[in-house]
């Protein structure tokens, strides 16, 4: 391997390192502040560009929908429960092979991680998935709470309806709901409480499913949980001399993933803060 190679494999590393702190450091971002940036750049950043975020994607449903199918979705989903880091990736990687993004390479770190947080500023659940074990059958689970929580930018959700539904769906009860017909207004949020219960020691899953609208819109979207349940079984220890049991062994899906949408994400990020840093070096 050459040493150009090798040197750029360095350098990539380094801003990787540097981004990713970057990230971690900056944990108030603001969607606020964010959805300003991102309907009227120029004047929020006192800089000159030859547009706003909204020059190219128009609205940030536009680009919520964009993200959330480049990134596995399978659809354009303009409500999509997007994250603030995947955000802020898909922002990184715009800035360093979109042409019309490059000219925003000048934003510094604080401003990407508001514009992701903008972005992501959507309705979402306190859990993506509830697991639930009943210590006997026919014994209904201590009652689990998961919460609806509205974006702080978002505008007014009606909380049309909240269903179990699925195979397992007789094995779960919805114990309260104080999301159905809720108007929740920014930041607000509702609840829902879950309980398990089984005639055997089968296991059982189910889906909950709580659909909204926003505003006055008659399109309606989802916020899915994952429901699983059981009865606990204790397994009595092997006998014989031959130990028993199950080796723990190393999941190998653990700590994967694909470095190259994240890592140029960082990279774009690394190059705010070198320009900032470089910008204060010289005055």
């Amino acid at each position: 391997m050459s040493s150009t190679i090798l040197a750029r494999m360095a350098r990539t590393a380094c801003v990787a390192a540097l981004a990713t702190t970057a990230f971690a450091a900056h944990a108030t971002d603001n969607p606020a502040t964010g959805k300003l940036l991102f309907e009227d750049t120029m004047n929020q950043t006192g800089l000159s560009f030859t547009g706003n975020c909204t020059s190219c994607h128009t609205n940030v449903q536009n680009r919520r929908a964009e993200i959330h199918f480049k990134t596995g979705g399978g659809s354009r989903d303009p409500f999509a429960a997007i994250d603030a880091e995947t955000a802020l990736n898909r922002i990184g990687y715009a800035l360093n092979n979109v042409s019309a993004m490059k000219q925003f390479q000048v934003l510094e770190a604080d401003q990407l991680t508001d514009l992701a947080a903008f972005i992501a500023d959507t309705p979402k659940t306190s859990d993506t998935a509830l697991s639930f074990s009943a210590s006997a059958v026919n014994t209904p689970t201590v009652s689990q709470n998961l919460d609806l929580r509205n974006g702080v930018t978002f505008g007014q959700v009606t909380v049309d309806s909240v269903a179990i539904g699925g195979t397992g769906a007789a094995r779960f009860t919805l114990k309260s709901d104080t999301c159905t017909a809720q108007k929740l207004a920014a930041s607000a949020t509702c609840r829902a409480t879950i309980s398990f219960s089984a005639a055997d020691t089968a296991g059982y899953s189910a889906t909950l499913t709580m659909t909204m609208h926003q505003g006055s819109s008659t399109t309606k979207f989802t916020r899915t949980v994952a429901l699983d349940g059981a009865v606990g079984v204790v397994t009595p220890p092997p006998s014989g001399g031959n130990g028993g049991g199950t080796s723990g062994g190393n999941n190998s899906d653990e700590g994967g993933g694909a470095l190259g949408v994240a890592w140029l994400g960082g990279l774009a990020i690394a190059t705010a803060l070198l320009r900032r840093r470089q910008g204060r070096a010289t005055r």
